[in-house]
């Protein structure tokens, strides 16, 4: 599993909290061989934030996951999360996941392990903006 996990740089020195997460934003972060300026924040949950993070190199623009986890639980839960996209990689209906980083909980200032998980970004709004916008049902294939 290690080496699914790769180095993110410039950022896990912070002392943030699950509450907080815009200390990431203007960062420049490395994850596997993509090196990423965080915009600005998209999304966010309890113990999750999600980005519009810009390659530094193409300008291409991606979404940027960033995890919390407390316990083994949460740590176990994100892994089968990674796993699963990296399963689904390729279906037409799925965003596709390129690459992860992680920091254990002794080395992230505040006692919590952290994973950024970056994906493509998908825009449009939200899934349920699209699903209750639709006036036609989805074809069956989705």
């Amino acid at each position: 599993m290690s080496e699914l996990f790769k180095s993110a740089f410039g950022y896990f020195s912070s002392n943030s909290t699950a509450g907080q997460g815009n200390e990431l934003l203007g960062q420049v972060v490395e994850i596997g061989s993509v090196k990423l300026r965080v915009k600005k924040v998209i999304a966010e949950g309890g113990f999750a934030f999600v980005f519009v993070a810009q390659a530094c190199d193409t300008g291409k623009e991606y979404a940027l996951k960033r995890l919390m986890a407390a316990d083994e639980e949460a740590n176990k839960t994100i892994i089968q999360e990674v796993n699963i996209l990296k399963q689904l990689a390729g279906h037409p209906h799925i965003i596709q996941f390129l690459s992860a980083a992680f920091i254990d909980k002794t080395r992230s200032g505040h006692g919590m392990a952290e994973y950024l998980l970056l994906t493509e970004l998908c825009v449009g709004g939200s899934l349920i903006d699209v699903l209750t916008s639709r006036t036609t049902p989805l074809p069956p294939d989705v």
